[in-house]
């Protein structure tokens, strides 16, 4: 693992600060099952990220309400694909990740991360797992910015690791996700990785009130130097992430 906190040594730093919010929205619901959109929209209007990483999007499938609607409020467009189809023959709702960003935007994708052997039926391993990315236009670099939420399942969540870090490895540098992982990053990220982490060392964000592991971080790309940490702030069951990235700029 390489160092995920710190600032360059002397002089200014080159490049652009790239600030990314994130936080497990839990279906839109707080920890007494109440709406939670607006405890959400008062964090990033209190914080103003540039990016906004969101986890356990529910939404209306094809009809987006609640991301659009946080979108408007705060000035940003909006990225919501959903992971898995929630409902019968015809599905009622997405859930899954978002993204949200008051930059240019030049590109945006999704990657599969697992493939459960059935259809969705409400249990976590028939849950599919995956990558928002949205390619962001900074002043003097573009940086891949996304969001992801891992499994539960130890052996799910293992797979799901090793695809997110092989297909990191050729996603192009710049590069910044920010997730849910369900576990720390002591846990999969290994000395000599070619990727940094923050908070490090590791700050606890679940469960809110009194955390107690480390689920929620950001991992980047070699060269970005990131300082991170958990805030306070009721809503939700996991502690939002504020994470704050140097990029350095492109070459040539």
């Amino acid at each position: 693992m390489q160092p995920g906190d710190g600032r360059a040594r002397g002089g200014r730093e080159r490049g652009d600060q790239l600030v990314v919010l994130h936080w497990n929205v839990h279906s839109w619901r707080d920890l007494a099952g109440q709406p939670n959109l607006d405890a959400v929209a008062g964090l990033i209007a209190a914080r103003q990220p540039d990016v906004v990483s969101l986890t356990e999007v529910i939404e209306p499938w094809a009809a987006p309400a609640a991301i659009g609607d946080l979108a408007s409020r705060a000035g940003y467009w909006w990225m919501f694909v959903p992971a898995v189809e929630l409902g019968g023959d015809e599905p009622a709702r997405g859930y899954g990740n978002a993204l949200l960003c008051r930059l240019p935007v030049l590109a945006v994708q999704q990657w599969q991360l697992t493939w459960p052997p059935a259809v969705y039926h409400g249990t976590e391993p028939s849950e599919a797992r995956s990558v928002a990315l949205a390619r962001i236009r900074l002043p003097a670099a573009d940086v891949w910015a996304g969001s992801t939420h891992l499994p539960l399942g130890q052996q799910a969540r293992s797979a799901a690791l090793g695809r997110l870090a092989a297909l990191t490895r050729s996603l192009p540098a710049p590069w910044v996700i920010s997730g849910d992982f369900n576990t720390a990053p002591g846990n999969w990220i290994r000395p000599g990785q070619p990727v940094v982490v923050a908070p490090r060392p590791a700050r606890p964000t679940f469960p809110a009130r009194f955390p107690r592991r480390a689920l929620d971080y950001t991992i980047a790309s070699p060269g970005i130097r990131m300082r991170a940490k958990p805030l306070r702030a009721a809503g939700s069951d996991h502690r939002p992430v504020l994470t704050r990235c140097q990029v350095p700029a492109r070459r040539g």
